[in-house]
């Protein structure tokens, strides 16, 4: 399922002008999928065959108000299954992976130019923050 989404990574992608960013390494994308603090669940299109959509994240270990939160990383929708539902079943799907694993909350980041993940989230209850913080990426 990775080559697939590697090699079709536009088609998930909002259209917009990033930076490529080049896809795991076999190696690394085996220890992706083996890692049990990964959740990744993805829709295929059964008329079709292909993937229709896929979201993942990770868990995050916390000091305070519960050990084990768990970060969305990526929700990505192919262009032929936007605005068709498959987002919500997949959102859906997440949560039902986190309550299997005896998490009950998490997050996800994403940019206010984002409109569509913004109504999805908003759409499944998640509350937005006060807009204090600040997200910084580090570099190692």
């Amino acid at each position: 399922m990775l080559a697939t989404l590697f090699k079709g990574n536009a088609r998930f992608g909002d259209g917009g002008d990033h930076d490529w960013q080049p896809p795991l390494g076999s190696d690394e994308a085996a220890r992706f999928v083996a890692d049990p603090g990964t959740v990744c669940v993805a829709a295929i299109d059964m008329a079709t065959n292909h993937i229709a959509g896929f979201v993942y994240g990770g868990v995050l270990s916390r000091r305070h108000t519960r050990l084990h939160h768990l970060c969305l990383c990526e929700v990505g929708l192919d262009v032929d299954h936007r605005q068709s539902g498959v987002g919500r079943l997949l959102m859906d799907a997440f949560a039902g992976e986190a309550r299997k694993m005896g998490i009950d909350r998490g997050f996800v980041v994403t940019n206010e130019a984002n409109t569509v993940a913004i109504a999805l989230y908003e759409e499944m209850g998640a509350m937005r923050g006060d807009g204090r913080d600040v997200l910084f990426g580090l570099s190692f």
